[in-house]
């Protein structure tokens, strides 16, 4: 396992060559773990909460406004990684070495990264992909006999999504009729799950279930508006789906179900022998050699119902709560995908070595190369797949460049308006509804400080397309707004405040534009621009001092 991770990070630092930002979510997360830092926490304007990526981006932020962003991408991306190695993992153990076990891997290690933007989320910094990873792991620590291991992970996994909650609910009670020694771990574990979701959460927004609340207000186009929410999910669900892993998944099923079957009325007529629901008494490590074969093969096939089980029931919860109001994106669905992409593999697997035997019987020299001629085919019926998920690489690749543009030209134009100060000289700050959170780290504010739709002059608007050929983002709601400067793909539109002279620390604005009076209360973050620092583009004493002593 250490391998495995040292892997997973290694490979997500050598992404950095290409260009690289996080999007809406990860950045509230960022911007959440400075304030964090300087004890100035305002989570309200940004997304929900969620309290395992803060805890990252909090010491991240101890490494400066510029480090901050890549180290978290950093760990993502590692974690979308790792999801897919543990993808491979499962498959093989589940389906057993050789050449089945490899196309059991390769499938669900494959199918997990092509998965309805498995690698987006993985590369803009979203939960999901690490949270693939922490299921698995914390799977296959359950089946190596690490109870306490499992637990550990399952809450990690606990505050990425809530959706996790029944099943490590159910675990616990699990856990607490068979391992007494785990019971004051439970309990404290269980207190402070909820603990990080709420205390910080009313500390910031003075509301402490803000969360669910938002998540109760989803982005238009979300299966919530629909007449039967559920249906739609599970329409959107089987459209985004490559219809050969359901197939394949079912395979797996079926096979595990007949071949429990066949056991258990094999041990019903020899009037002994583990039936399938007998509580089995195995090794930490279902490869023990004091494990049977027979023993061993009726272990996976459980293993693969479990499986099965735990991804309806995760598909069902998300329906259900989709049914409640809640948004039901697809990224929602992370672990019943998981436990498809698994199963499709196992499938994949128990073909090849269906070939393999009925090859074998006549000679075991032929099984190999039927077990090779068995992928060949599949590789041919799956071509049209192959070609389609490329292509898909490359529109992603391109849509993952642009949001990098979207950070670096960003930063462009706030240097070549004058800096942070001169722009909130301007009054209100203003951006697309997309766009608050990187708004706001950029110029040092909250997320909430950063408005849309409304637009009241006199401030700044930020435009730009938060698609390369969407439209314009930011409308101004004042004809008094003016375009001042662009570079790169935004625009920077100001309405300056009235009495204000022109100058190296004014709003940037044109000859001759109209200004608008400021509010009675005065401009708001003129104060905050003069009394505070900029955000520091350069890493803080202690940790200069730490890279350099470790060089």
């Amino acid at each position: 396992m250490p391998l495995v991770l040292a892997f997973s990070l290694a490979a997500s630092a050598a992404t950095f060559v290409f260009p690289s930002t996080p999007t809406y979510d990860p950045w509230a997360w960022i911007l959440w773990g400075r304030e964090i830092l300087h004890l100035d926490l305002v989570t309200t304007g940004g997304p929900s909460w969620k309290p395992l990526p803060v805890l990252f981006t909090t010491v991240f932020a101890a490494f400066g406004h510029d480090f901050a962003p890549y180290l978290w991408l950093w760990i993502a991306r590692a974690g979308g990684i790792f999801a897919c190695l543990m993808a491979w993992r499962l498959a093989r153990r589940l389906t057993g070495s050789g050449l089945a076990g490899f196309v059991a891997g390769a499938l669900a290690a494959a199918a997990l990264a092509t998965s309805y933007n498995f690698a987006r989320d993985a590369a803009l910094g979203n939960s999901e992909p690490l949270l693939a990873g922490l299921l698995l792991w914390a799977f296959e620590r359950h089946l190596d006999g690490r109870r306490d291991h499992a637990l550990y992970l399952g809450v990690a996994a606990a505050l990425l999504r809530p959706e996790v909650w029944p099943f490590l609910g159910l675990y616990g009670i699990y856990l607490w009729l068979r391992e007494p020694r785990l019971r004051l771990r439970l309990v404290l574990l269980g207190l402070l799950v909820p603990a990080l979701w709420i205390l910080p959460e009313w500390w910031g927004s003075g509301e402490p279930l803000r969360a669910s609340e938002r998540a109760t207000n989803p982005n238009p186009g979300s299966v919530a508006f629909a007449e039967h929410p559920a249906l739609e999910l599970a329409r959107r669900t089987w459209h985004r789906t490559v219809h050969v892993l359901p197939l394949a998944a079912a395979i797996a099923v079926a096979w595990s179900s007949l071949a429990l079957l066949r056991r258990s009325e094999r041990g019903r007529a020899s009037g002994g022998g583990l039936s399938a629901g007998a509580p089995e008494t195995r090794p930490k490590d279902d490869a023990s050699a004091e494990t049977s074969p027979a023993e061993l093969s009726a272990l996976r096939h459980r293993i693969v119902l479990a499986l099965a089980l735990i991804g309806a029931a995760w598909f069902a919860l998300v329906a259900f709560m989709a049914e409640r109001g809640y948004a039901g994106n697809q990224r929602y669905l992370v672990g019943a995908t998981v436990a498809l992409c698994v199963l499709a593999g196992v499938g994949a697997g128990r073909l090849v070595a269906l070939a393999m035997s009925f090859a074998a019987r006549r000679s075991p020299r032929l099984a190999t190369a039927v077990g090779l001629l068995t992928i060949l085919l599949g590789s041919l019926l799956l071509t049209p797949v192959v070609i389609a998920k490329a292509d898909n690489v490359r529109k992603v690749g391109e849509r993952l460049r642009y949001e990098a543009r979207l950070w670096s030209d960003l930063k462009r134009l706030i240097d070549r308006a004058g800096g942070r100060q001169r722009l909130l000289a301007c009054g209100g700050v203003f951006s697309g509804p997309f766009q608050t959170q990187m708004v706001a780290y950029e110029l040092g504010l909250h997320g909430r400080d950063v408005g849309w739709p409304g637009t009241p002059p006199p401030g700044v608007l930020f435009r730009t397309r938060t698609v390369p050929d969407g439209p314009l983002v930011g409308i101004p709601r004042d004809p008094r707004f003016r375009e001042v400067l662009r570079v790169g793909v935004w625009r920077l539109w100001t309405v300056p405040p009235s009495g204000q002279r022109p100058g190296r620390q004014s709003c940037p604005r044109k000859p001759g534009q109209p200004t608008a009076p400021p509010p009675p209360e005065g401009l708001p973050f003129v104060r905050r621009a003069q009394s505070s620092a900029p955000p520091s583009r350069h890493l803080p004493t202690f940790a200069t001092t730490t890279l350099r002593a470790w060089r």
